[in-house]
Order: structure tokens, then sequence, then C-alpha cells
């Protein structure tokens, strides 16, 4: 991709104009929503007082989030005969696979004008208590920290809807030894390869032909894939290159082979990006899985004695779909709500409302996982909006560098969004630059007076030394320009309760569970304990499948399914 494009359609961007432009967009997305719908100031404050009149049920284990940790872990435990109910703040989302299994109330993906009024969620930051939300049904929640920000996504699935079906091993092979006596490499190995089975990925290949692949759009050379292994992709690709067909698996679900289209960070309507909602959660299902959608869990409370029925933890949270508060006892609770709710439900529930015990080195060790996120100016002759929705990983040619990754993605998604048709064609011919890579976990979150914070410094860790050095030889090589926040935008945070072997050096152990509050676990991001280094998903999920096999096991001889508890 040497050539540039001169036709009429050139936009020219200097730096502040595209903070204006990004600002301008997130601003309208916010004040799209809050025009005309229902905003909410939630606070912190303490919930003690508001548990003993509101709804009440009872159920074996409880898993709130539906990502890879809860969506797996979920799958295991209801494929066991176990009682599960699993609490995910988000909505399903109206896509060929859901629609195929009869599933109906669905809300549309930020897709078209719905980019406005379903784009964004909520806004969290460290100058303010609790979330600003403009939609709960929105699909991405911000969070604004100090030297960071992140986005989190908010769907029955997760974040297996905005990310960008990439998925990778750890850098280091031998990433779980020396955590804890009872974890090796080797144990874990075995989870890698049955989730990689579940979610049928693959590499790509130059046979399936993706459009604008790296080995086309390498600027002569510039951009160089020496050294770097292909990641694991998670989509259906077309056994007939160039041509996508509808197919039928063998849950019954429908999903369209990959268009190279649409199917990147706005969601994949048609089902060729596999999704946890129809890959995972759907199946457990039909094995007993109860999933209640729109429910945002606010308190987890440790009951001084269990009862006589086993239960030990009770649940407040806000049905978002009838308006009002529940709550839900249950012998088991399996945190799986992303790394920042994770953590900051945590601290909420011991610091706000004295409800969990202990965990001193709650909300150390966050780390970025190196995510960096920028604009990149190509004005390419090429439409760079076909393809896969990452291209790479790639670097400079001929770079020092030894651990960042950097990749472009498609802006995909935009077809029917409102815009003028000349912005259109602009965006088309430019793309976003992404990086990832190991950093050094050096961030930490806090909660102070009722406010969640988060705080990192991206020069203590050499991986962004190494994405300046990328970004700048990038832009240099190739003549294009590259536009990004001052702080670091991160799609991959993780650590904050992380697995070690007591809590003077982590939050929980290896079967997942949080020292000093037996029966509760966490099997997210916020467990891994260092970076991956490539993206997490898949090691998040095989930690998930780890933390309930132990889980079953203590469970052996207990009532299962079968034997239900009555609610």
């Amino acid at each position: 991709m040497d050539s540039k494009s001169e036709t009429d359609d050139e936009i020219n961007l200097s730096r502040r104009e595209a903070i204006v432009l990004i600002g301008g967009a997130l601003s309208t997305l916010a004040y799209a929503r809050s025009a005309g719908a229902q905003t909410v100031a939630a606070t912190e404050e303490s919930t003690e007082n508001s548990l003993d009149a509101v709804p009440a049920s009872k159920v074996e284990i409880i898993v709130i989030g539906s990502g890879f940790g809860g969506s797996i872990a979920a799958k295991r435990l209801a494929e066991a005969g176990r009682d599960v109910v699993m609490l995910e703040r988000g909505p399903w989302r109206d896509t060929v696979p859901n629609r195929s299994v009869g599933m109906t109330d669905l809300t549309p993906l930020p897709q078209g004008a719905k980019a406005f009024s379903h784009g964004l969620r909520s806004i969290r930051s460290h100058l303010f208590q609790g979330q600003w939300v403009l939609n709960t049904k929105g699909f991405v929640e911000a969070y604004l920290g100090n030297g960071i920000n992140v986005i989190c996504s908010s769907n029955v699935g997760g974040g297996s809807h905005i990310y960008a079906g990439m998925l990778a091993k750890p850098s280091n092979p031998a990433y779980w030894d020396g955590r804890h006596p009872q974890i090796s490499q080797a144990g874990m190995d075995k989870y890698y390869s049955e989730i990689i089975a579940l979610l049928q990925t693959r590499a790509a290949t130059e046979e399936d032909k993706s459009p604008n692949r790296i080995s086309e759009t390498n600027y002569g050379g510039e951009l160089s894939t020496a050294g770097l292994a292909s990641p694991l992709i998670g989509v259906l690709f077309p056994k007939q290159p160039g041509s996508a067909s509808k197919v039928t698996d063998a849950n019954g679900i429908d999903r369209w082979e990959c268009d190279y289209r649409n199917n990147s960070v706005l969601g994949s309507p048609s089902g060729a990006k596999t999704t946890l909602d129809f890959a995972a959660i759907w199946p457990a299902m039909q094995r007993g899985l109860k999933v209640r959608d729109l429910c945002e869990v606010q308190t987890i409370r440790k009951l001084s004695e269990a009862s006589a029925e086993g239960m030990r933890y009770e649940i407040l949270y806000r049905n978002h779909r009838e308006g009002r508060d529940e709550k839900v006892f249950a012998k088991h609770v399996v945190l799986a709500a992303g790394c920042l709710n994770t953590v900051r439900l945590l601290f909420k529930s011991r610091d706000v409302d004295g409800a969990l015990d202990g965990m001193p080195r709650l909300g150390m060790s966050f780390g970025t996982n190196g995510g960096y996120f920028a604009f990149w100016k190509e004005n390419s002759s090429k439409d760079l909006s076909e393809g896969l929705p990452l291209a790479g990983p790639f670097r400079s040619k001929d770079s020092p560098s030894k651990s960042v990754q950097v990749l472009r993605a498609a802006i995909q998604g935009i077809d029917d969004i409102p815009m003028p048709a000349i912005l259109r064609r602009w965006l088309r011919r430019n793309s976003f630059i992404v990086a990832l890579g190991k950093d050094n976990n050096n961030g930490a979150m806090t909660m102070e007076s009722g406010k969640f914070q988060i705080t990192y410094d991206k020069n203590e860790s050499s991986v962004y030394h190494e994405i300046d050095y990328e970004v700048e030889t990038i832009q240099r090589a190739t003549g294009t320009k590259i536009y990004a926040p001052a702080s670091p935008l991160t799609v991959q945070p993780l650590g904050g309760a992380c697995l070690g072997t007591s809590n003077a050096d982590g939050v929980i152990d290896a079967n997942g569970e949080v020292f000093d509050n037996p029966g509760l676990y966490v099997v997210d991001a916020a467990a891994l304990p260092e970076s991956t280094g490539r993206p997490p998903s898949l090691t998040i999920a095989v930690w998930a499948a780890n933390v309930a096999d132990r889980l079953l096991a203590s469970l052996q001889g207990e009532p299962q399914n079968s034997e239900k508890i009555v609610r």
C-alpha cells in the first residue's frame, strides 16, 4: 500500500482537529441519549439499609458477569448439573444467532443511527463517585482515570462483542509456572486446547485471501511481520474465499461466514465473529443455566453465619428491566464482572458497605497489557474498512522492539451511521492503530471517599517506550500520521484481585477463592497475576475453566440441579 489517495475526499487533520473529532463524537453519543432518555447519576453510597425490603431468591451458585470468565465458568458448572444463575448488567444483542434460536426483546448493536443512542452506556471517572448512566442498554462504558483511560463493554457475552476476535497464549510460554504451588503451565495447557476447540478459532492464512492483510498493505515492506506468530482469530472463515454463506451449527444456531465488512468493535450482527452469548451461554442454558440480563450488582454481602440451607452470601442488584432492586442468596459467588467492575465491587462491598473482609492487596498490580489506541491517518487509495477486524501483528522494519505488537484496526460498522458521504469515504481510507505488549503491572486501583480511582504511569513500563518508537518510525517510514491521546487507552485492563499464595501477596488462591471470604471467587482479568503480553481473552477463559473445575471437585457429593434449592 504505497500509493496515497489524491481525490477530493482527502481531509486534512491536525492533532488538535483529531482531538476535537474524537471528543465531538463522544459528546454526540452522550448528548443523543441524554437529551431524551432516563439519565441516572448513580453513586457508591452504602446499600446497608436497602437490603431488607427487596424481593429475594436462593440459588447454589451465582455468576456475576458473562464475558470470557463468567460464560466459561457458568457453562462448565451448569453442564455438571449445578444450580447456576447468571447476573449480567447488559442486554442480549440483536444478532442473527440470537434471533435464530427464537430470542425476542433483543437490543440493537450500536450500528446505524443506533450508534448514537446505544453506543455509550455509562461514564466513570476518578473525579466523581459512582457512574453517569446514559442508557442501561448501551454498548460500552468509559472510565477516565489518572494516567489511563479504559473502555469496557456491557452485553450478554461481555467483551466478546467488542473484541476484535484475536486470541493468543501469553508471550511467556511458562506464564503459569511459579505463581502458586498448585498451579502450573502443564496443568493449564489442557484448558487452552479446550477453549480453542470450543470457540473454533484458527489463524488466518494467505489462502483465506482476507482483504488488506499486512502482506498486501505493508508499504513496500516498511511494516514487517518477521518473528511474529499469527494469532488465532475467532471468526467463521468462508469455506470458499470471497463467498460468505449462512451455516447452522450443532446447537441449531444460525450464523454467517465472515464477509470481511462488519465484525469489529461495534459488534457482529451476522454472527461471523464468535461471541460468547451463542457459543457458550445459550448451550449452557439448555443444560439449566438461568440468565438474568439487565441486572447490575451493587453489593456482595458475606453473611455472618451460613443459613440452614448453606447460603453464605447476599447479593443486591438493580433489575433495570423491572426498575427495582432485588436480591439473591447464594452458597457460592463467582465474580466475573470484568477487571474494573470486579475490583470496584469488591472495594465497595468491603469499604463502603462493610460487607466483606480482608483483601489487603485488593487493587494492586493493575496492568494495561500495553494497551494503545490511536487514529491512523493513512489516506490510502484502498478501502481499508474491508478485512478482518485486526490486521497483523507487525512492527516497523528491522525493529529492535522485544514486547510490543502493532495492528491495524479496520473502521467497520459505519455503513449505515448517518454522516456526510465524504466523511464516510474518508474514514474508509483510514484506520485505527492499536498496540499491546507486556507492561509492568505498575498501576493501582483504590477507593477513597467512595470514589473508585485508577492510577497508572506509562513511563514505568518499557513497552510504552517501544510503542513510542514504533509510532515514530512508522510515521516516518510510511509518510502517514498517527494521533493518540496523551494517556493510553486500553481495552485490556487486568489485575487488582490477583492470584497469590496468601493474602500477603495476592487476593485469591489456586481455586480462585478470595482469601478471608470463603465461597467468593474471581474468574476474570482481575485474577491474572501478570500481563499476558498478548490478547488476554483466551487466558481469562482458561483461568475460569480451572476455577470451575476446582469448585466442582469441592462439590462432589452435594445435591445437583435435579435436587434444586426451592426458591
